[in-house]
């Protein structure tokens, strides 16, 4: 009878590790696409915002946790501005740090 109750227990093991393991790469992604000057569609952004958050509820992870993650992919990819950004907020959400489209005055005829 404890061999289930032990497989059960390793298959909530091995989906922490993927989970995890999926996590790291996508938000090395998301923090590199961004360095490289990449705009990130808003689809993308918020799927991996709920897959954070779903990591969370599922305790996969805790909210220090992540934004522990969070905090080094910002100073290992962006500026200072955008490690302080993600230091000073409490809340788990990922900040588009895209550098302003030009915009061009509009012509009159």
């Amino acid at each position: 009878m404890g061999t289930g109750s032990k497989g059960a227990e390793h298959s909530v093991i091995d989906a922490g590790i993927h989970y995890l393991a999926e996590l790291d790469a996508r938000l090395e992604l998301f923090f590199s696409d961004q360095a490289d000057g990449l705009d990130i569609p808003p689809a993308i952004l918020y799927q991996l915002e709920g897959f954070i958050d779903a990591g969370v509820v599922s305790g996969f992870m805790t909210r220090s946790d992540i934004k522990a993650r969070l905090v080094a992919l910002a100073k290992r990819y962006a500026d200072a501005d955008t490690v302080a950004v993600y230091e000073n907020d409490n809340r788990i959400i990922l900040h588009l740090r895209m550098s302003d489209a030009p915009v061009y005055p509009s012509k009159t005829s």
